[in-house]
């Protein structure tokens, strides 16, 4: 009998640590540009024998699934990989002769740093599969946090298939193990890349059943109470612009910013530079090439601004 027991507990905890993403009663409270969006995770559908977990838009901060709930698509696991298929009309193909997506690769936490996902849509827009291109995700890091779950630290690219290149899409994510990603709205195509500037996302909490599972303390008091004052925004982020031009980096921003004390890491976390910079005239040469970290705080030490910049 206490082989039995031993045995059922060691399954049960196979299960609960093989499972990387919720399958039911979470809800993930994303803020993009100011103004607060839920989604939510209930219930189950069957499509072509594959069983998908619901996804709506929420009118509210329930799972009490109605009218006005929006359902907008389902994930499913397999092994480490999560998967999304979405519903229709929400994306819609680029051309009319272009069949629509049954799914897409959305995270895969079997990767290691170094490795490259790849997906069938192009991140930042709402069609897939275009003619030519494929959206790729890089590792650049790997962190544990304090929960024991894994950040994968992503850089996006997308590859022309007639010439194999990847091209740096310009952004950079974070997704945790059970929760997705945390800089770019739960999927990170759902912020659209434009010359003009993209959207600001990012997750202010994500809550599954009366868990508090992640919380942006920069932002929220509790789960479902975050300010979306811009005063508070550009407190948190510190509107200045880390510029790279002619082998070095500059930043641009006001007086108050300088002097400041800006450090380059590489993609593991390793210093590879640093400088204090008195004005945005100053610069700091750079040798490195490729995605780097970068980090720029006052004399105290606050670190007032943060982020990835890619050197070619």
């Amino acid at each position: 009998m206490k082989i039995l027991i031993s045995i059922i507990c060691v399954c049960t905890l196979f299960q609960v640590q093989a499972q990387v993403f919720p399958e039911s009663d979470a809800i993930w409270n994303i803020q993009i540009d100011g103004k607060k969006h839920y989604y939510g995770l209930s219930g189950d559908t069957i499509i072509s024998d594959i069983v998908y977990n619901k996804l709506y838009l929420l009118n509210d901060t329930t799972l009490n699934i109605g009218k006005n709930d929006e359902y907008i698509g389902g994930f499913r696991q397999e092994g480490k990989k999560v998967w999304f298929r979405p519903s229709f009309p929400l994306f819609y193909p680029l051309y009319d002769d272009l069949p629509y997506p049954e799914e897409t690769l959305l995270y895969d936490f079997s990767k290691n740093v170094g490795d490259t996902i790849w997906h069938n849509s192009i991140p930042g827009l709402f069609y897939w599969n275009l003619r030519d291109s494929i959206s790729a995700s890089i590792i650049m890091s790997i962190d544990i946090d304090e929960l024991g779950r894994e950040i994968y630290h992503t850089c996006q690219f997308v590859s022309h298939l007639n010439d194999n290149d990847l091209y740096f899409s310009g952004r950079c994510d974070s997704w945790i193990e059970g929760i997705g990603s945390v800089e770019h709205g739960l999927f990170w195509f759902l912020s659209s890349i434009t010359w003009g500037g993209e959207p600001v996302f990012h997750l202010n909490c994500f809550k599954q059943e009366e868990d508090i599972k992640y919380i942006n303390k920069d932002y929220c008091t509790s789960c479902f109470y975050c300010s979306s004052d811009v005063s508070i925004l550009e407190k948190n982020n510190v509107p200045l612009e880390v510029v790279h031009k002619n082998n070095s980096i500059r930043i641009i921003g006001k007086s108050s910013v300088f002097p400041c004390e800006l450090k380059l890491f590489s993609p593991i976390g390793q210093l590879i530079s640093e400088k204090i910079l008195q004005s945005d005239k100053e610069e700091m040469p750079v040798n490195q090439k490729g995605v780097l970290l970068y980090q720029v705080q006052k004399k105290n030490g606050e670190v007032i601004k943060k982020g990835k910049i890619m050197i070619k």
